[in-house]
């Protein structure tokens, strides 16, 4: 199992969540990949994904403002190539983290859905404290929106 975060400070602040709150075993990847054969929790950027193949991958803070991240808003009017270069990268980012996945991919986010999930991710998504009280998601599904 695989969290891909869209930077490094997330990927901190949920090997901190998984360790401290639910004791689970986190392994950060580095530039060189897995660095590690212990039983655990492998977290990177989407950039570190790259090559890689998980079980079940969970992207998460996928949400707009985030991926693609809000920074390239200052281009929009002022360099419209750079914005639109900008945009391709992290929409291939996300493609490339999302395709990492063998059997399995979860994606969250906060507030909106990116840009780059389906139109109507925020309506079909799936709640976590709606799964809570059904028992858990449906049969192949995901448990969130999967791209």
């Amino acid at each position: 199992m695989a969290v891909s975060v869209p930077d490094s400070g997330a990927a901190q602040e949920f090997a901190n969540v998984l360790l401290r709150e639910f004791g689970l075993p986190v392994v950060e990847l580095g530039r060189d990949g897995v660095r590690s054969d212990e039983d655990a929790v492998r977290i990177g950027t989407m950039h570190r994904f790259k090559g890689l193949e998980f079980q079940r991958v969970f992207l998460a803070s996928v949400g707009e403002g985030q991926v693609p991240h809000q920074r390239i808003e200052q281009y929009r009017d002022t360099n419209p190539d750079r914005y639109r270069q900008e945009e391709q990268r992290a929409r291939s980012l996300v493609f490339v983290a999302a395709t990492r996945a063998r059997d399995e991919l979860v994606v969250t986010w906060s507030g909106r859905a990116s840009r780059f999930l389906p139109a109507d991710a925020d309506r079909t998504a799936h709640r976590a404290t709606e799964l809570l009280r059904q028992g858990g998601p449906p049969s192949g599904a995901s448990g969130t929106s999967a791209a």
